[in-house]
């Protein structure tokens, strides 16, 4: 997974207008951390949640949508051509006579028979 979170928290951090003591104290850590912060390749889940709670911003959700995008190219790499349908579901609405409509529907279920 290539997603930089300590970039992210730094970039995130710095349009927040909180000094570093600020955001040390509103995550329960010393100052010195903020900076280590920012070098981080991975993050333990609660300090996250604690940061996204101090910075406004659900962090969890990158996270999530860098996961959505793996997962539809695994799926679409790894799915067989027979794996897929050869029927589609079609909806569409169109305004007709009563006898035409009639007619549709007598057709339709004949065909299901």
């Amino acid at each position: 997974m290539e997603l930089d979170i300590g970039e992210i928290i730094k970039k995130e951090f710095e349009k927040s207008g909180l000094s570093a003591s600020q955001f040390a104290r509103m995550i329960n850590k010393e100052r010195s951390l903020v900076y280590h912060l920012f070098k981080r390749q991975s993050i333990d889940t609660d300090l996250l949640y604690k940061i996204s709670m101090a910075l406004n911003i659900d962090l969890f959700r990158l996270f999530s949508e860098k996961l959505k995008e793996e997962n539809i190219v695994v799926e679409a790499c790894s799915r067989k051509s027979e794996d897929f349908s050869s029927k589609r579901k079609v909806m569409l609405e169109v305004e007709v006579e009563d006898d035409v409509y009639r007619k549709i529907i007598t057709k339709f279920l004949e065909e299901k028979k």
